[in-house]
């Protein structure tokens, strides 16, 4: 049989157990991933654990049989460290990860790290010693360390897409989410509908796809793209969200009505920052968003895409098995639909 050890002194199993309020059984089995641990245990203990820098290697003991040992499998969670995260979202992907790859004798190794400074040499020492048969990546790494990887292991990612390398990549439906909010807006009676962003650490491409979308569905609409109503969005600029929000607020000024955000983080900190400068949503703007992570307290819900992430995070084990099975098999980029929320933040203008 196989045993899951810390290789950390200071962060044990113990210890987990105490922080999360479970038994040490449980977090043992949870790492282990376990079939009689429920997926959302699961989840809560890997992302915990990772978080922590608790780190797991697999011990095999001698008279285990080759055959009889369980997969590992790398996840990868980027996320740079100064931008943090909704904490919900990896659980929920996680969730789906465990609840999947439970059936198939697997093992899952999560790596939770700031894709800012990882090095390629970080992971492949890792997939080689804990003898990782494929990897999850979790949203976007430079594209030289995922080729790298990608030479090292199977590799599936959840969000990005890598063409030149032959990794698979999970989706949510990100068009077609951001043109039916586009479309509400519209049809709601916005005819000043503006798109704005932040500037992150490393680059993110749903940024400017989700971007496109909102140029694409003004169009079919009958509106003029007028750049004028792009906030942070070419190469150079590099506004922080607080200045975000005041170029916002002044093309509020100026009649626009709605404003279109790639991602609810974004939606949720404009909210706050106009309300407080005395501009009220949804009554002096629309706002959307894209995600549906739950509101920050006393918000609102917002007008969002709400992204199946447990569902995401199963096709990424099926099309990872896949993978392993098949490794000069053609890339698959694989969009699963998301649900529009109506929320609380769209309105007829001057409403």
């Amino acid at each position: 049989m196989w045993k899951i050890l810390p290789t950390m002194a200071k962060i044990n199993q113990q210890e987990l157990a105490r922080r999360l309020n479970l038994s040490q059984t449980t977090v043992s089995r949870s790492l282990a991933n376990h079939p009689a641990i429920n997926a959302e245990t699961k989840a809560l203990v890997l992302e915990t654990a990772a978080k922590m820098g608790y780190s797991q290697r697999i011990k095999r003991v001698q008279q285990a049989a080759p055959d009889q040992r369980p997969a590992v499998w790398g996840v990868l969670i980027s996320m740079p460290g100064q931008e943090g995260g909704p904490s919900e979202t990896f659980q929920q992907v996680l969730k789906g990860i465990a609840d999947k790859s439970s059936l198939h004798d697997s093992i899952l190794d999560v790596v939770y790290h700031d894709p800012v400074k990882l090095e390629a040499g970080q992971i492949i020492r890792r997939i080689r010693s804990a003898r990782w048969k494929g990897v999850i990546m979790i949203y976007p790494l430079a594209r030289n360390i995922a080729h790298d990887i990608a030479h090292q292991v199977a590799c599936v990612s959840i969000v990005e897409n890598y063409r030149h390398d032959l990794i698979d990549s999970i989706d949510v439906d990100q068009a077609e989410g951001i043109i039916s909010l586009v479309h509400r807006l519209h049809e709601t009676g916005h005819r000043k509908i503006a798109f704005m962003t932040w500037t992150y650490t490393v680059p993110t491409p749903w940024v400017m796809q989700r971007f496109g979308s909102y140029v694409q569905a003004l169009y079919q609409c009958g509106l003029e793209f007028d750049p004028a109503l792009a906030i942070n969005v070419l190469p150079g600029q590099k506004a922080t969200p607080e200045q975000c929000a005041r170029q916002v607020s002044a093309l509020v000024r100026k009649g626009v009505t709605a404003v279109v955000c790639p991602a609810d983080h974004q939606a949720y900190n404009l909210m706050a920052e106009l309300e407080a400068q005395g501009i009220q949503v949804p009554g002096d703007v629309s706002i959307t968003g894209f995600d549906g992570i739950k509101p920050p307290l006393q918000a609102r819900q917002l007008a969002t895409v709400k992204v199946p992430y447990e569902e995401l995070g199963r096709s990424a084990v099926h099309q990872l098995l896949r993978r392993i099975e098949q490794p000069t098999a053609p890339r698959r980029h694989i969009l699963v639909d998301g649900d529009i929320l109506t929320g609380e933040t769209v309105s007829q203008p001057g409403s």
